[in-house]
């Protein structure tokens, strides 16, 4: 699928699985996201939980109540309702950043970890060159503790290595 042909709806229509919003890890919030949420007065113990991560605080999204689904998650319009300031890592999705073979490389998580994901090249180059992205690599041990032993290169993977993340830290 080329990227000019791209779509998450075709790509995801015959998915069985859950969306991050419904289904998935809290998202990590990181200085501009609580930037974001605070212009939007969503930044208070409704909508975010701080948690210890190895004497590590992490302050993430909160679900709803005896709930997997996202506070922010309008589940009548199947949206979500802070979209345009939805955190560096919603936006990420479906990609997702890991440590494998000591280096940081853009993975996807999907039920067909087979397809071609030549696609997404365009979306990954445009993620790096996010302002926010030095932030968030720059935190990625973030990342690294909440997921740690999630991606296990010796089983069978629900998902796909795609490339190495083009980063180099600015001074």
């Amino acid at each position: 699928m080329s990227q000019d042909n791209f779509s998450y709806a075709r790509l995801c229509d015959s998915c069985k699985q859950k969306s991050c919003c419904t289904d998935f890890a809290e998202p990590i919030l990181f200085p501009t996201d609580l930037d974001k949420l605070k212009r939007i007065d969503r930044l208070d113990s409704n909508f975010i939980k701080e948690i210890m991560i190895e004497n590590k605080s992490i302050k993430t999204i909160k679900r709803k109540e005896n709930s997997n689904i996202c506070v922010f998650w309008d589940e009548g319009k199947k949206q979500c309702s802070i979209y345009e300031n939805r955190p560096f890592d919603c936006r990420m999705f479906p990609f997702d950043i890991d440590w494998v073979d000591n280096e940081y490389h853009w993975l996807i998580y999907s039920c067909n970890p087979s397809s071609d994901w030549s696609w997404c090249e365009q979306h990954l180059k445009k993620l790096e060159e996010d302002p926010q992205f030095e932030e968030v690599m720059k935190n990625m041990e973030f990342f690294r503790l909440t997921s740690k032993g999630y991606v296990d290169t010796s089983k069978e993977p629900p998902y796909a290595i795609l490339r190495q993340v083009n980063w180099r830290q600015k001074h």
